[in-house]
């Protein structure tokens, strides 16, 4: 390195330390966001003769054994060594013992004397690279872990009387921590802050809130205390109200009740002179509502104000300068996880496998206060050597909320109370729209669909949804789709058992189901024009399903609701909504091929088939088996398939249902091409066209053309088939079909490679792989590159051959279809390895 690259990596080390210094980050960190290793970070700053900063808290996360040998695995990892080299060249520490700290156990006492210890020897090793401030901060974790700390609280007082304990179990939530430490960093600088955590009730607010204030970075920024108040606005007592709020933090503050003004006004401005000049925190925990905290804000930037709520109380965006938002979500699976073990302890946990703790964890929705409830019922009803944590989790599945109670007389450990306050502080309509959509089980939905559930207008049903976010009742993404936490759901649907009649929770169910089941149709009769449509009868009262004018539109309302159409088929058929089921099938099969999940198409179709068979429905029972043939067909099942289509045919011959016989006819076609048998394909796809000649089917009578060209090319009839696809390309184009459209198009670039214009074919191929990309259907992609290799084969041109068969490789690889077999034939006859 030359004097002046030498200069300019001290000025980016100096740089780097610094940056680091004022975000708290360490090492491990800032290789974190630049994708590169830890002891490369340490590395650079090493070698321009920095060092990186340390800091008090740098280690304060390691608040247990284990995360401290976590640590430490990790450390080593970075160094380049393994565990064993690191041991073998540790004086007096045995591989064992290495690994026994790794796992948190058998970690030893500091000694007595001056003289350095085992430990000591280890986080000296040079491989590790551990600065000494940092061997003394290590010692020091040492020591609390052990209980022989050293350290001492600071002497001055720093007043805090009605602040919370901080929560010894407290973890994760280093990005939130984080964050308030800069608004802290910016306080420190003159700015007036504002800090405003919300989130769902039991995702730990407060207590993130209160580890942050009883931090020293905090005492030592605000040395004149902290003011804390419970606002009381999600708890079993009324909200304060903001005089009465006002008194009590006068109280605090040393405020003589004697010597107050009686005029609420002049106490506001006795508030507000207590509270310049002085360097204190606020905290005002558990708001309900702007106008209960704009009182007690101050106007001073002196005090640094903290807000916990589970409402967004969205006008202080209006009328609050300074104002940072921290939405709490639900912990991280890591965070949750490991405060489950920390909560359970070693005992508990020293077996347990860590898909089992994972597990746990999500049935309590990663909810801070859920887990916490969890493990104290596991550790007081359940002995670890006795009742596994598997087998508690899988008690806990059954009844979730009725579990997650420590006790009927203590509420604020159970969690129906706790989210009971969020429900009882809504408006009427939208404790009811709150119940209501909670009977459904939609991963997400939109606002339409919910006007549909709540049979209520659009505008007043955007205005309820509105309620319910700011609440943080529901979440909502940026395309404005909603969500419900599932335990929230659990939730509200138990209210509506509570509040709502039988009739009324059918008839809610009903709704949402009919809108589906509606919207679904118009949407796949606007994405896929040439299908037969279905005859869905009146709408229920209050339903108002969606249209759409184009395919675009249609396509994103499928990608959006395809996933809440699938699970209102299956609580269709449990709720009494039989014959719905076929009909959400009929919106949602096809989807599903498209994108090559044919095992979601057989759960579908057997769903629609039980339903059926409970009705007696010939017609669903019929279509619920032309549901389970087509996945049966592409998996290489034909005798299934053909059994599924023998019945379906049957049925619609009894029913005299000339489409259901066409539609059957169709799949016979695709089995015999299967086989190779393309004459007895060629009849089958005449007699569909024959029945939808008949009555009028142009959809249809262009799906049995196409089939008729492609066979008949197959036949070595080539010159008969370009007629036939000509006419079906023209129908669907006058229909709008694009699919169906792409799928002529890839026929013809068959036929004109089997006439031999090669030019032609790559064309017409070319038009079909492009449509077939642009509408996400992976399998018919695969078909036409496998069909285009094979133009460029026959032209010589092995290279763009080779390409086209990999990437359809590619894609039936990803479907795990079993053309994959015959592309890696092809390839491997080419040379190419496979």
């Amino acid at each position: 390195m030359n004097p002046g690259e030498a200069d300019t990596a001290a000025r980016l080390a100096a740089w780097l330390a610094a940056h680091m210094e004022r975000h708290r980050l360490t090492a491990d960190e800032v290789a974190g966001e630049l994708r590169v290793g830890a002891g490369l970070v340490r590395a650079w700053l090493s070698a321009a003769g920095r060092r990186a900063p340390v800091e008090a808290g740098e280690f304060d996360h390691l608040d247990t054994p284990v995360k401290l040998g976590a640590w430490l695995r990790a450390r080593i990892a970075d160094s380049g060594a393994t565990v064993r080299e690191i041991a073998e060249s540790t004086e007096d520490v045995s591989l064992s013992t290495v690994y026994n700290w790794l796992k948190g156990e058998h970690l030893p006492p500091p000694p007595a004397s001056d003289e350095p210890d085992r430990f000591d020897q280890l986080l000296s090793n040079p491989a590790l690279g551990l600065t000494t401030p940092q061997r003394v901060q290590l010692d020091e974790v040492r020591r609390r872990l052990t209980g022989t700390s050293l350290s001492v609280e600071p002497a001055a007082p720093w007043e805090s009387r009605a602040l919370p304990a901080a929560n010894r179990a407290f973890t994760g939530r280093r990005l939130a921590l984080r964050r308030l430490d800069r608004l802290l960093n910016e306080h420190a600088r003159g700015a007036g802050v504002l800090a405003l955590i919300t989130g769902i009730g039991g995702v730990g607010k407060t207590a993130l809130a209160v580890q942050w204030a009883r931090s020293a970075q905090v005492r030592a920024t605000l040395p004149d205390g902290c003011l804390y108040l419970d606002l009381n606005g999600y708890s079993a007592a009324a909200p304060v109200d903001p005089v009465t709020a006002r008194l009590r933090l006068l109280y605090q503050s040393g405020a003589d009740p004697r010597r107050l003004p009686p005029d609420p006004e002049a106490q506001a401005a006795l508030y507000q002179r207590m509270l310049t000049g002085r360097r204190l925190l606020l905290m005002l925990d558990n708001a309900h509502s702007e106008p209960q905290v704009r009182p007690l804000l101050p106007t001073e930037p002196g005090c640094l104000t903290v807000v916990t709520s589970r409402s967004r109380l969205p006008g202080l965006d209006v009328t609050s300068s300074g104002l940072t938002r921290l939405d709490l979500d639900v912990l991280t699976e890591a965070e949750a996880a490991a405060l489950l073990r920390e909560l359970l302890g070693r005992l508990a946990t020293k077996h347990t496998p860590d898909e089992e703790v994972r597990a746990l964890a999500e049935q309590c929705g990663r909810l801070p206060l859920a887990l916490q409830i969890a493990a104290a019922n596991y550790l007081t009803h359940h002995h670890p050597q006795r009742r596994t944590l598997a087998e508690y989790t899988a008690e806990l599945a059954s009844d979730r909320l009725g579990e997650l109670a420590v006790g009927p007389s203590d509420p604020i450990t159970a969690m129906t109370p706790t989210l009971d306050h969020s429900h009882r502080r809504l408006s009427a309509d939208a404790q009811r729209a709150y119940r209501l959509l909670g009977l459904h089980r939609a991963p997400d939905f939109s606002a339409a669909w919910a006007a549909s559930v709540v049979a209520e207008p659009r505008d007043r049903t955007l205005a309820l949804l509105r309620e319910l976010v700011q609440a943080n009742l529901l979440a909502v993404d940026r395309r404005g789709r909603y969500a419900f936490h599932d335990l929230l759901r659990e939730h509200a649907a138990a209210l509506a058992h509570r509040f709502e009649d039988e009739a009324e929770r059918h008839a809610a169910i009903g709704r949402g189901l009919d809108h589906w089941r509606r919207s679904g149709a118009a949407a796949t009769m606007a994405a896929e024009p040439g299908r037969d449509p279905i005859d869905l009868g009146p709408a229920l009262p209050g339903v108002a399903p969606e249209s759409f004018g184009d395919y675009d539109s249609a396509a994103q309302w499928i990608a959006d609701e395809l996933e809440g159409v699938l699970a209102a088929a299956a609580h269709a058929g449990e709720a009494g909504f039989d014959d719905y089921v076929w009909q959400l099938a009929w919106c949602s099969s096809n989807p599903l091929g498209q994108r090559g999940e044919w095992n979601r198409q057989i759960e579908l179709g057997r769903l629609a088939l039980e339903a059926a068979q409970r009705t007696g429905n010939t017609e669903a029972i019929a279509r619920s088996h032309r549901y389970l043939a087509h996945p049966a067909i592409l998996g290489g099942r034909l005798d299934e398939a053909r059994e599924h289509l023998r019945l379906a045919l049957d049925l619609h011959r009894a029913d005299g249902d000339p489409a259901g016989q066409a539609a059957v006819h169709h799949s016979l076609s695709y089995i015999e091409e299967h086989l190779g048998d393309y004459a007895a394909a060629l009849g089958h796809s005449e007699a569909a066209l024959a029945i939808d000649r008949e009555r009028g089917f142009r959809g249809g009578q262009a799906r049995a053309l196409n089939e008729i060209g492609w066979l008949l090319a197959h036949l070595d009839r080539v010159e008969e088939a370009l007629a036939p696809c000509l006419e079906a390309l023209a129908i669907f184009e006058e229909l709008g079909d694009r699919g169906k459209a792409a799928h002529v198009a890839d026929s013809l670039g068959y036929l004109r490679h089997r006439l031999g214009d090669r030019a032609g074919a790559l064309a017409d191929y070319g038009r079909a792989l492009e449509e077939f990309r642009t509408l996400e259907r992976p399998f018919e992609s695969a078909g036409t590159l496998d069909r285009i290799g094979d133009v460029h084969a026959d032209a010589g041109d092995a290279g763009a051959a080779e390409a086209a068969w990999r990437e359809a490789l590619g894609l039936y690889e990803d479907l795990g279809h079993a053309n994959a077999d015959a592309l890696r034939a092809k390839l491997r006859d080419t040379g190419a390895d496979v």
